[in-house]
């Protein structure tokens, strides 16, 4: 009698742990140490998605600060915000072409430089002053360079270097 309650309080705790496993790796994995599992060129279908997008464009370009507490642009745009020295940014991301289309044509409007690449767009966050949000004119455009620098050093490799055959 005694061996069968001793394996069956085994069978307990073996149970237990799995299951506590189980748990801590599904919380882990929702977790914000897990951010930047989506590419920088993915079509977000969530703000989960659109924030994990923006980190890694963020992360790309030597970002600092992110920030995923921003309200959302609308219901398929995000805006999240990062820094890079004493320059802000923001960054968005578009859940589809119209939503894409739409927010370019008002950074366009805006004046600002900024860089748009696949479903996102970074440009220059003004810093105001007396609610003159550029005292002396736009940035120059060159304070979007570190987001051109990220997506031009990495070219896609050609098919034939990526080859195993041997010739």
């Amino acid at each position: 009698m005694r061996r069968i309650v001793t394996k069956a309080f085994g069978i307990v705790l073996l149970f237990c742990g799995v299951v506590f496993a189980v748990m801590l790796v599904a919380a882990l994995s929702h977790s914000t140490w897990f951010h930047g599992k989506l590419p920088p060129d993915t079509l977000p279908s969530s703000a989960s998605q659109a924030e994990d997008v923006a980190f890694s464009v963020a992360s790309n370009a030597g970002c600092g600060n992110f920030d995923n507490e921003l309200p959302p642009v609308s219901s398929t745009s995000w805006r999240f915000g990062c820094d890079i020295g004493n320059a802000s940014y923001a960054i968005y991301v578009y859940g589809g072409d119209q939503e894409r289309a739409t927010g370019l044509s008002e950074l366009r409007a805006d004046g600002r430089p900024f860089v748009a690449r696949a479903y996102y767009a970074v440009t220059a966050v003004p810093t105001a002053t007396n609610n003159d949000p550029f005292p002396s004119g736009p940035p120059p455009d060159s304070i979007m360079d570190p987001f051109r620098q990220v997506t031009q050093a990495n070219p896609v490799p050609s098919l034939r270097r990526l080859s195993l055959v041997r010739r």
